[in-house]
């Protein structure tokens, strides 16, 4: 969060370690009752503006964006309905619908390819930019050959 999301925000008396300090207790906490689909839940409209900016100013930096590439990715595991165990994903979003067409319609290997298409997400830019899909279609093969988990672990080069 600090390494690749702070450097593209520009919020004035704010202290940025903080704040996420408090964040990640917050998560820690066993009393909150946010289930992780509740966070996840209308991903396609909170994607643009918590990730998809960010890693536009990312692209014109020329900087690193790993993890924010797997957090697409990780929503694209996430709207294919499936979990890495196999097990089914009640998927809740505005874009449910389209979103389920385009998987049923895709092979892994062209889900991320599927996903983009969605202009009303990733807008007419991002799906155009070999930077980006390249790096999603990394991100998605970190998944979908070593799980979530571990894909995020390599990422971070625990």
């Amino acid at each position: 969060m600090l390494d690749e999301q702070a450097p593209t925000l520009r919020i004035k008396d704010v202290d940025l370690t903080q704040y996420a300090d408090k964040l990640i207790a917050r998560f820690a906490n066993p009393a909150l009752k946010h289930k992780t689909w509740q966070i996840a839940m209308d991903g396609s409209q909170k994607l643009p503006q918590r990730m998809l900016a960010g890693i536009r100013i990312h692209l014109g930096r020329e900087t690193d964006w790993s993890l924010l590439a797997l957090g697409v990715a990780g929503w694209m595991r996430y709207v294919s309905g499936v979990d890495d165990a196999g097990n089914a994903i009640d998927v809740r979003d505005p874009l449910s619908d389209k979103i389920r067409e385009l998987v049923a319609g895709s092979s892994s290997e062209q889900r991320v390819t599927a996903l983009l298409s969605l202009r009303e997400v990733f807008g007419d830019d991002l799906p155009d930019n070999p930077h980006f899909v390249q790096a999603i279609e990394q991100a998605w093969q970190q998944i979908a050959q070593f799980g979530a988990h571990q894909a995020l672990l390599n990422t971070l080069k625990i």
